[in-house]
């Protein structure tokens, strides 16, 4: 019966560099390392550089975060379409969840995805409304004389 592997935990020291699209992964003594954060932009990672190890994290770039469309959903859920506003804001909250995660490709998907909704939300909102204004002042506002006139 195998066990599994065990990894016994040492210091290591290494900078992270961009070499055209693949990281370059070089080691480099402690005293040549500051203190810093940077962000790698295409896979949104957070590289901490502090004394006396660098630690890579999938900690998001908030300059890379998706728009997520929860507030617009809420104005459509209460001013246009129920159902398409609650589908917005539904797939608002999971595109703010899957950036928090560090996944920014399904945050952008599910982004999408809100963004959809809320336009097809505030669409037959505003068709309803049309709708409506239609039928009261068409059908149901009858002219005063008309009912005068069948009564005598």
């Amino acid at each position: 019966m195998s066990h599994p592997a065990t990894i016994d935990h040492q210091a290591v020291h290494i900078n992270l560099t961009k070499h055209g699209t693949n990281p370059v992964v070089t080691s480099q003594p402690d005293s040549v390392q500051s203190p810093s954060v940077h962000y790698d932009a295409p896979t949104a990672m957070a590289i901490f550089t502090q004394s006396p190890t660098p630690v890579v994290a999938q900690k998001p770039d908030p300059k890379l975060k998706p728009k997520d469309f929860v507030m617009t959903s809420c104005f459509v859920v209460f001013a246009c379409n129920f159902i398409f506003g609650l589908l917005g804001y539904h797939f608002g909250v999971k595109s703010n969840y899957a950036w928090q995660l560090g996944d920014l490709a399904m945050a952008k998907h599910h982004a999408k995805k809100a963004l959809i909704f809320v336009i097809i939300g505030v669409f037959v909102g505003i068709l309803t409304y049309v709708l409506a204004f239609v039928l009261y002042f068409v059908v149901f506002d009858k002219p005063s004389h008309d009912i005068e006139n069948r009564s005598t």
